[in-house]
C-alpha cells in the first residue's frame, strides 16, 4: 500500500515541474461487467500551464449501486479549479448501464448499452443527453482489449448543432503479479453539424498501469498527451474504487 501511494505521488508531483495543458480529463474507457453490490470512486486529472492558460487541477466523486449482474446506476459530480480560482462544482452526471453479453457465456466477450445524462453546475454550460456502446474482449486470462461507443445530444445555452460523436479505446495486459500495463486513447470527433479537421477535434494517446489493494481497492495512473491542436497537451489521472 505504501509504495503504490509513493509512486502515486511521484507522479503527481512529477507534473508540476512540465508545462504542457489545455483541459484535464477524468475519463476513462469504460468496462462492463456489473457485478451485484454498491461502490464509490474518487478520480483526480493534473493539466499543467500552458498556451497562457493556467495549470488545472479535476476532482471526480462516484457512487454506484449494482441491482443485480445486469443493471447498474452510477452518479457523479465533477469539480475543478484552475490557477488560484476556487474549487468549483461542474456538472452532475446519472448513468444507467444494462449488460447484455457476459465473457464466460459468449467467447471472452462483455457487451452493454449505457444511457448517460448530464446536467450543467456552472452557468453557460449545455446539458447532455448520450448512449454509449460498452465493450470489452478477454482473448485470453492476460488481455484485455476495451472499445466504446458514443453519440450524444447537448442542450440548452451553447449547445452545439447535431450529434456529439466520441469512441474510446484500451489495450491492457496483466503481468504475473496482477498488476496491468497498457496503453488507452480518447477521441471526440466533435458535432455531426460540422467534425472540422482532425486538429478541430480532440484525441489523446497515452500510457495506462491498474492494480488492486486487497479485496476490495482498485486504482489506475494514467497520462494522457494530446494528438490534435484542440486536445489537452497532458493530462496525468489518479483514479482509485471501492467495493462496499
Amino acid at each position: 500500500m505504501r509504495s503504490i501511494l509513493s509512486i502515486a505521488a511521484a507522479i503527481l508531483g512529477l507534473t508540476t515541474s512540465m508545462s504542457h495543458a489545455l483541459a484535464q480529463s477524468v475519463s476513462g474507457v469504460s468496462g462492463t461487467d456489473v457485478t451485484p453490490g454498491d461502490g464509490v470512486e474518487y478520480r483526480f486529472a493534473y493539466s499543467p500551464e500552458n498556451d497562457g492558460k493556467d495549470e488545472g487541477f479535476t476532482h471526480r466523486l462516484n457512487y454506484h449501486h449494482s441491482f443485480d449482474e445486469a443493471w447498474r446506476v452510477r452518479g457523479f459530480v465533477v469539480m475543478n479549479r484552475r490557477g488560484a480560482q476556487a474549487l468549483k462544482a461542474k456538472s452532475a452526471t446519472l448513468e444507467v448501464l444494462y449488460q447484455f453479453f457476459e465473457d464466460q457465456e459468449h467467447h471472452g466477450w462483455d457487451s452493454g448499452i449505457r444511457a448517460d445524462g448530464v446536467i450543467p453546475l456552472e452557468d453557460n454550460r449545455p446539458g447532455r443527453a448520450r448512449l454509449a456502446w460498452l465493450n470489452a474482449f478477454h482473448p485470453d486470462a492476460q488481455w484485455e482489449i476495451r472499445a466504446n461507443f458514443y453519440i450524444g445530444r447537448e442542450f440548452g445555452v451553447r449547445a452545439k448543432d447535431g450529434f456529439i460523436i466520441e469512441t474510446r479505446e484500451e489495450v491492457t495486459y496483466k503481468l504475473p503479479s496482477g498488476l496491468k500495463i497498457g496503453a488507452h486513447m480518447l477521441d471526440n470527433y466533435g458535432a455531426s453539424a460540422h467534425f472540422g479537421s482532425f486538429n478541430d477535434q480532440k484525441h489523446q494517446l497515452g500510457p495506462i498501469v491498474k492494480g488492486k489493494l486487497g479485496a476490495n481497492l482498485k486504482y489506475e495512473l494514467s497520462a494522457l498527451f494530446g494528438l490534435s491542436r484542440a486536445a489537452s497537451d497532458a493530462d496525468f489521472r489518479f483514479f482509485i474504487s471501492c467495493a462496499l
